[in-house]
């Protein structure tokens, strides 16, 4: 059984006068599960909104068979992927209209991760967050052929620019993650899960701790976190789902 304790979440754009190219799914029901998601549309192309709110609409549309297959991701994906391409068909200015996608779903063996692009999935562990998906960025391609550390650029340009995304242009590239619940659950059953764009983790990374009891709460954590982008000022739209949720398996219902 998947009981969802408390969540928590935001989504704002860079300026208050621009469009916010991001679009979120908050946890919702799906089945005995739960799904959430972060789509970030890619703001050098027309249309960029209009992907990503696509990609989203997609999802709230799932039955829970959708992700009773083995390649389940991949077929959401491709699905997603002719949603975009055929927005330039409604106009032809969208031709090149792309985005990310970040999603995951809490279902009854495990949770299930797709993503393309750069918004990121962690999980709660101890005291500090670790990230579970890997950035489909040049800076993370250089890392992942040696011949920089992360250290190594973190200074330099082009920490931003993508080489995978959602869009009628490219084949999709993507990372698909199974994570059982005996790896990521706590002791007490209960697991704690964050999407965030690249807007909202820019500012984590900065300074990446909070307090446990503000890691523990997903309200406290999306205020704080908040309070803290508006501080520095956002470098892009900003978006998180926080969750925080319990797990019990079907051998701990009848004990």
């Amino acid at each position: 059984m998947i009981k969802l304790l408390s969540s928590s979440a935001f989504s704002f754009p860079k300026e208050p006068v621009r469009k916010n190219e991001d679009s979120i799914l908050p946890p919702r029901k799906l089945g005995n599960g739960f799904l959430l998601a972060i789509a970030d549309g890619v703001g050098s192309y027309a249309g960029a909104s209009n992907a990503s709110e696509s990609a989203i609409e997609y999802l709230t549309s799932l039955h829970p068979a959708a992700f009773e297959s083995p390649d389940a991701v991949e077929q959401i994906l491709k699905q997603i992927k002719d949603r975009v391409s055929n927005l330039s068909i409604e106009n032809t200015s969208y031709y090149d209209a792309a985005t990310t996608l970040t999603f995951c779903y809490v279902g009854e063996k495990g949770i299930t991760i797709g993503h393309i692009g750069d918004c990121r999935v962690y999980l709660k562990s101890d005291r500090k967050l670790l990230q579970i998906t890997k950035d489909h960025t040049q800076h993370q391609t250089l890392i992942d052929e040696g011949l920089y550390k992360p250290s190594e650029l973190k200074e330099a340009s082009g920490k931003n620019t993508l080489t995978s995304a959602i869009s009628k242009k490219i084949n999709l590239h993507f990372q698909e993650i199974f994570l059982s619940y005996d790896e990521v659950c706590a002791q007490d059953g209960s697991l704690s899960l964050f999407i965030m764009s690249d807007g909202a983790y820019h500012s984590w990374e900065l300074r990446p701790r909070f307090l446990e009891s503000t890691l523990e709460d997903p309200s406290r954590f999306a205020a704080n976190l908040r309070r803290r982008i508006v501080r520095l000022g956002p470098t892009d739209d900003c978006s998180l789902i926080a969750v925080k949720l319990t797990i019990k398996t079907q051998l701990e219902l009848f004990d």
